[in-house]
């Protein structure tokens, strides 16, 4: 193999070691949740992260994928909401039943836009009202 064709794909491999391990150890996830006899509602928010991202919760075996995608490159934090109110959800909240949380159990997840690729996840149990 000539020296141009290795040099290239060193610098080629350290480029994508690099992009893999940032969004590995550098992304953060909080989730937090809510469940009544007539609401469920829960938000999924990341830290530390860069690009376009969907968020998705889950429990009770099923999942919901959130409506919009979420980009904040200056302050490199992005926030996902999913509601069963309407209100909420006319002001940017994903649609979930109100009766979508099961045994107080949600798990959200955060997954870059471009490629699907998880970038975190995260348990929680809901506070009940």
């Amino acid at each position: 193999m000539n020296f141009k064709k290795l040099a290239g794909l060193t610098v080629t491999s350290l480029a994508l070691g690099l992009v893999i391990l940032g969004d590995a150890n550098a992304a953060g996830i909080r989730v937090r949740c809510e469940v009544g006899a007539s609401r469920s509602k829960a938000s999924v928010d990341g830290s530390a992260v860069t690009g376009v991202f969907y968020a998705t919760v889950k429990s009770g075996g099923k999942t919901v994928k959130s409506k919009n995608l979420r980009a904040d490159p200056i302050n490199r934090e992005v926030e996902f909401d999913f509601d069963s109110n309407p209100r909420d959800i006319a002001a940017g909240a994903t649609a979930i039943p109100s009766n979508f949380i099961k045994n107080t159990r949600v798990v959200g997840s955060i997954y870059r836009a471009s490629t699907g690729a998880l970038i975190a996840s995260a348990g929680a149990d809901c506070r009940a009202r």
